[in-house]
């Protein structure tokens, strides 16, 4: 291979993370600019549909793209399971919100399930990660797929009890409500965090479907 044509392959291989990056970064800045003007606020009357939007649009929008773009799936299916798995150990924090609760910030109908959601998840993530770095666990295995749908539906949980405490029930929740969580800044863990760690998810469970899909052909050809 000449220099030229290794420095185009390395260039080659650093776009998907330039684009990302850019891509990225617009997405902050929009998210943050609507956080900003009161268009992701939490109003008792109505569905927040905008931070609904945020949270589900970039996920769907890149599944979208990597079953319709192979050079992104190709890229998707090169990183790092391993990795990807340890990323979500940074969902420890959102044991943040029961201090919040703690501090009577947030209802405990919501921060209960979310942060101990959250750290759950959080914990679980290393050590999945590890086991599957040493080969002590299969990509193709239920349990590590069940690791990162347990990961997906944490924030089911998380979000709908969210959007439910936005009122007040009776019982559930009196008093606080989580109006606070369509504030900045923190407006920006469901409106930007949340999505990015559900396309590590998805980038993921991308992989298991792959490679699943190459072990079934495989034993078919085999038989």
């Amino acid at each position: 291979m000449t220099k030229y044509e290794n420095s185009l392959q390395q260039q080659t291989s650093r776009l998907p993370w330039i684009l990302g990056g850019a891509l990225v970064s617009v997405w902050f800045g929009v998210i943050f600019a609507l956080a900003t003007n009161g268009s992701l606020a939490f109003q008792p009357e109505e569905l927040p549909i905008i931070t609904l939007a945020a949270i589900t649009g970039p996920p769907l929008v890149f599944l979208l793209a990597v079953f319709s773009f192979p050079q992104l799936r190709a890229w998707a299916l090169s990183l790092d399971p391993a990795l990807l798995t340890a990323l979500q150990g940074w969902r420890v924090l959102g044991g943040g919100f029961l201090m919040l609760y703690a501090f009577g910030h947030l209802p405990g109908f919501f921060a209960w399930p979310a942060g101990l959601g959250d750290v759950a998840v959080g914990i679980g993530a290393p050590f999945t990660a590890l086991a599957l770095a040493r080969g002590h666990l299969s990509i193709t295995s239920n349990r590590f797929f069940a690791v990162h749908a347990s990961g997906l539906l944490d924030f089911v949980i998380a979000i709908g009890t969210g959007i439910a405490a936005r009122n007040q029930i009776p019982g559930l929740v009196e008093g606080v409500t989580s109006s606070a969580m369509g504030d900045l800044p923190l407006v920006l863990i469901p409106a930007f965090a949340v999505p990015v760690f559900i396309i590590l998810h998805v980038i993921v469970l991308v992989q298991v479907w792959e490679h699943r899909r190459v072990r079934t052909a495989t034993l078919a050809t085999a038989a």
